[in-house]
C-alpha cells in the first residue's frame, strides 16, 4: 500500500464548501418513507462548481457535522477521506456556532497548519466582501503547488491584505509550538497515555480515540499518527468518525479512529470487543493488552526519562523521543539488505541476528506487521530505484551508529586500562577489598556501555549534521597542547591514504566514511615518524595539561589516573628516539594530551 500522501498534486485545494446541517433529524433512523436515510446536511455554497466527485459530495456533510455538536465555540478540525487507490483526502472544517453552519476545504495536501490558519481569513473575507472571497479561490486554485520549503503569497482586499501557503518540508517533524495537533495532543494527553498509544500502535491494535471536543480530537490523533514516522499506519484512519459510519468500530482488522464521545456512548462493550481506548478528555487511558510491557524495556525506560523533562520540550524534541525509539528497533535495517545483481532485497533472518538480544523478541513479532513490511518495501524500492535520500529517519540512525561505535572503541579503552594496571598497584589495592570491589563494579558497569549489550538512547546526542564531530589534526601539526585525535604519538593522518587501500567503499551509506577509518589508514600504513625528540611528554600526574581530554576525564571519574601503565616507560623511550615498532604492542596505542 505504501505512502498514504498523494505526490503528483496539481492544486492546492480540491473543493470548498459551506454546510448547513438539516435541522430535526434523528441520527441512524430511517425516512418515513421507508428510503435511504437523509443526509446529516445541504451544502449551501461551493467552489469550483464543476466538482463532481459524488462520493466526496455524499458522505461530506456528515464529516461536517458527525454528531450534535455541544460546543459553543468556534471548532477547527480535520477528517480523512480514503480514496479508491488508498491516498489519503484530507478535509479542513471550521464549525461556527453563531451561523450554524461549517465551511470546508478538501485537499490531498496534509498541510494542517496552514488550512487550520486559511479557514478564519476565508470566513472573514466572505463575510466583508463576497466578490474578493470568490476572486481569492480562484487564485488560490489555479497558482499551482510550491515546491518543497517554498511558499506561494495570494493577495487580497485589493492587494492591502495577503495570505502565504507554505509548503512544509518533506522530512520536517512536528514542532512545539508551530504544529498545532501536537499542541493540543501535548497539553491533553501524559506521557504515560502516549507511551500507551504508541505501543499499541506497534502491535496494530485496535484502537479508538474520543472526546467531546473535535479539534482535540482530530489533532490528537494526528498528531499519534505521526509519531509513528518513518512507518505509515497501513489500515483504517478515520480522525473523525461520523455517526452514520459508527459500524466500522465493529471491523475485525486493526484501526485508528477519533469518535465523538456522543457517537461512542451508542456502541456497546459488546460491539467493540478488545479495543484500545483514549479518552482525550479524561486522560483516562484503557487497554486488554499488557503492550507497553511487551516493548524492550529499555525503550519504554529512555521514553518516559525523556518525556518527563518537561523543559525541553520545545521544538521537535518530542518528535524526535519517539524516533529514537524507532531507530533502536528498526535503524538496523541496512545491515540485513543483500545486493544482487539486479536488486536488492530484506533478509529477515540476518536482520534478527545482527540486533542485540534484549530487542530480538519484539522485533520477532514485530516483523509480522504489516506496517513493517511495508516500510521495509519502501526502502528497498528506494534504494533499488538508485534514489538517494536522506530524510530524518536516515540521519539520526546514522547519528545513532557513530555513538554506538563509540561507546564501543570506550569499551577497549577501559578493558585495557583495568588490564594494563600495574602489578604493585593491584598489590596495595588489594590489601583494601571492599573499594577494590566498588572500583571494579563502576568500571564494568562502564564497561557494559559495549553496544552488543546497551542501546541507550540519550536525546542529548542527537546530532543529525554530525556538527559536534571532532575534527582531525592537520597535516603537519602537532597536537600537543590541545585536544588529540585517538592517532598514536607522531603520526598524521594522511588524507591520501584512505583513498586507496583503506577507502570507504559501502553502498549502504554512501555519504558517510567512519571516522576511525583514518586511524586505521595511519596505523596500517605504518609510515616514518619524524623525530619527536623536542616533544616534552609529561610522564607525572601533576605535569598534565590543565586542559585534559575526555580519556583522561574518564580515567580520573573513575579514579584509574593513579594507575601507571605496564610497559609505558618503554613506549615513552621508544617514542623519544623517533621510532615506533609495528609489532603486537601497536594496537594498544592511547594517547593523551
Amino acid at each position: 500500500m505504501g505512502s498514504r500522501i498523494k505526490n503528483d498534486v496539481k492544486k492546492l485545494f480540491e473543493f470548498w464548501c459551506e454546510v448547513k446541517p438539516n435541522r430535526g433529524l434523528e441520527r441512524g433512523t430511517n425516512s418515513r418513507h421507508g428510503g435511504p436515510t437523509p443526509p446529516a446536511g445541504v451544502i449551501l455554497e461551493s467552489f469550483p462548481e464543476g466538482f463532481r466527485d459524488k462520493e466526496v459530495l455524499t458522505g461530506l456533510p456528515s464529516f461536517a457535522f458527525p454528531c450534535d455538536l455541544e460546543s459553543d465555540s468556534v471548532q477547527s478540525y480535520s477528517f480523512v477521506h480514503t480514496t479508491g487507490d488508498s491516498k489519503w483526502r484530507f478535509g479542513f472544517c471550521r464549525h461556527d456556532p453563531k451561523t450554524n453552519t461549517a465551511m470546508v476545504l478538501i485537499t490531498y495536501l496534509p498541510w494542517h497548519d496552514t488550512f487550520l490558519k486559511l479557514l478564519p481569513v476565508l470566513v472573514e473575507l466572505k463575510k466583508t466582501d463576497p466578490d474578493g472571497f470568490r476572486t481569492f479561490l480562484s487564485e488560490a486554485y489555479n497558482r499551482g503547488v510550491p515546491d518543497s520549503g517554498g511558499s506561494l503569497t495570494v493577495f487580497y482586499n485589493s492587494g492591502q491584505n495577503h495570505f502565504i501557503f507554505e509548503r512544509p518540508l518533506q522530512f520536517q517533524l512536528p514542532s512545539i509550538p508551530q504544529n498545532h495537533n501536537l499542541n493540543l495532543y501535548y497539553n491533553f494527553v501524559d506521557p504515560k497515555e502516549m507511551i500507551g498509544v504508541f505501543a499499541a500502535m506497534l502491535a496494530e491494535r485496535r484502537i479508538i480515540f474520543t472526546s467531546r471536543h473535535l479539534d482535540r480530537l482530530s489533532s490528537c490523533i494526528q498528531a499519534a499518527n505521526a509519531f509513528l514516522y518513518p512507518m505509515v499506519w497501513q489500515h483504517i484512519f478515520i480522525p473523525v468518525l461520523p455517526w452514520e459510519f459508527k459500524d466500522y468500530l465493529g471491523a475485525p482488522m486493526p484501526y485508528l479512529i477519533g469518535v465523538p464521545k456522543a457517537v461512542l456512548e451508542t456502541v456497546s462493550n459488546d460491539e467493540l470487543g478488545e479495543v484500545v481506548i483514549l479518552n482525550c478528555d479524561t486522560k483516562i487511558f484503557e487497554s486488554p493488552f499488557d503492550d507497553v510491557h511487551d516493548l524492550p524495556a529499555e525503550i519504554v525506560s529512555q521514553l518516559k526519562k525523556n518525556l518527563s523533562h518537561t523543559q525541553d520540550h520545545i521544538g521537535d524534541r518530542v518528535s524526535k523521543i519517539f524516533l529514537g525509539a524507532l531507530v533502536q528497533l528498526i535503524g538496523g535495517y541496512r545491515d540485513a539488505v543483500e545486493f544482487h545483481d539486479t536488486s536488492k532485497s530484506f533478509n529477515h533472518d540476518k536482520f534478527i541476528e545482527s540486533r542485540p538480544g534484549h530487542l530480538r523478541p519484539f522485533l520477532a513479532k514485530m516483523m509480522e506487521l504489516q506496517i513493517f513490511a511495508q516500510f521495509i518495501d519502501d526502502r528497498l524500492k528506494m534504494l533499488n530505484s538508485g534514489l538517494g535520500f536522506s530524510d530524518e529517519f536516515e540521519l539520526e540512525t546514522v547519528r545513532y551508529a557513530e555513538k554506538m561505535k563509540k561507546r564501543g572503541r570506550n569499551y577497549v579503552f577501559l578493558k585495557n586500562v583495568k588490564d594494563k594496571t600495574n602489578p604493585a598497584v593491584k598489590s596495595a589495592v588489594k590489601s583494601q577489598p571492599q573499594q577494590q570491589q566498588l572500583q571494579d563494579d563502576s568500571v564494568n558497569d562502564l564497561i557494559s556501555l559495549d553496544d552488543s549489550n546497551n542501546t541507550s538512547f540519550d536525546l542529548e546526542d542527537f546530532d543529525p549534521l554530525n556538527q559536534n564531530a571532532r575534527p582531525l589534526p592537520q597535516i603537519g601539526k602537532t597536537t600537543f597542547g590541545r585536544k588529540s585525535s585517538t592517532l598514536p604519538v607522531g603520526i598524521t593522518p594522511p588524507t591520501a591514504a584512505i583513498s586507496s587501500g583503506s577507502s570507504v567503499n559501502n553502498p549502504l551509506y554512501p555519504y558517510f566514511a567512519p571516522k576511525h577509518m583514518a586511524t586505521v589508514a595511519a596505523v596500517t600504513s605504518r609510515l616514518p615518524v619524524p623525530p619527536a625528540a623536542h616533544i616534552h611528554i609529561p610522564t607525572q600526574r601533576n605535569t598534565m595539561p590543565v586542559r585534559t581530554d575526555d580519556d583522561f576525564e574518564l580515567l580520573r571519574k573513575y579514579g584509574l589516573d593513579q594507575f601507571p601503565l605496564n610497559g609505558s616507560e618503554q613506549q615513552l623511550a621508544t617514542a623519544g628516539n623517533g621510532t615506533i615498532s609495528s609489532g603486537k604492542g601497536m594496537t594498544n596505542w592511547t594517547t593523551f594530551d
